[in-house]
């Protein structure tokens, strides 16, 4: 018998199959499967209002005891922002600096330098 074509074995065929549907998957995953787990990762639970303000305190704390203008304006205090639901339907809406009526603690000497708003939304 005289065969003028190539033959593919069965293991070739198989290993093939395979790899198309590992490309179909992953491409699956990778251009409609992210949508919903990028719209979990945007939707940000609320900080808790009594950690937030033990943390602000402590950090307002730790930037009055620093020297010169400049540390306390790059200070932990002015720049940390806490996640805080206005609207009461246990998603976070808004940035609050430590400084903001919500979270309310003031730091004399320091939330002047802060350049930043209060509020920001998300």
């Amino acid at each position: 018998m005289n065969k003028r074509g190539a033959e593919l074995s069965m293991n070739v065929i198989i290993i093939s199959i395979l790899v198309i549907l590992v490309l179909l998957v992953l491409a699956f995953f990778f251009l409609g499967g992210t949508s919903n787990l990028f719209e979990k990762f945007q939707t940000i639970s609320p900080d808790n209002l009594d950690i937030a303000t033990r943390d602000c305190t402590s950090k307002c704390q730790l930037a009055q005891t620093s020297s010169g203008n400049i540390v306390k304006e790059k200070s932990s205090y002015c720049s940390t922002t806490y996640h805080i639901d206005s609207n009461s339907d246990n998603v976070a809406d808004e940035k609050h600096h430590c400084w903001s009526n919500t979270i309310g603690v003031d730091c004399p000497g320091v939330q002047e330098l802060c350049l930043e708003d209060a509020i920001e939304e998300l």
